[in-house]
C-alpha cells in the first residue's frame, strides 16, 4: 500500500492505493494533468470529458470489431 497526496483546488487529499495501482495512477495523473502540483476543478472536468470520449470511441471500435467477427463467423457456416 502506498499513500499519495493530491491537491485539488488548493485542498489536499490523502489516498492509499495498492502499490501496482499506485504506479499506474501516478502515471495517469502525470499524463492527464501534465505533472501539475495543484489541479483545478476545470482540469478535472476536462480530463473526465476526454476520458469519456476516449472510452466512447473505444466502445465504437469494439462494437465494429464484434460485428465484423460475427459476420465472418456466420459466412463460414
Amino acid at each position: 500500500m502506498r499513500k499519495i497526496i493530491i491537491s485539488i483546488a488548493a485542498k489536499s487529499f490523502d489516498i492509499t492505493l495498492e502499490d501496482d495501482f499506485a504506479d499506474f495512477f501516478e502515471a495517469e495523473m502525470a499524463r492527464l494533468f501534465k505533472n501539475k502540483n495543484n489541479i483545478e476543478i476545470r482540469d478535472i472536468l476536462g480530463a473526465f470529458i476526454q476520458e469519456c470520449h476516449d472510452r466512447f470511441e473505444s466502445q465504437k471500435i469494439e462494437k465494429e470489431l464484434i460485428l465484423n467477427i460475427d459476420s465472418k463467423i456466420l459466412r463460414k457456416h
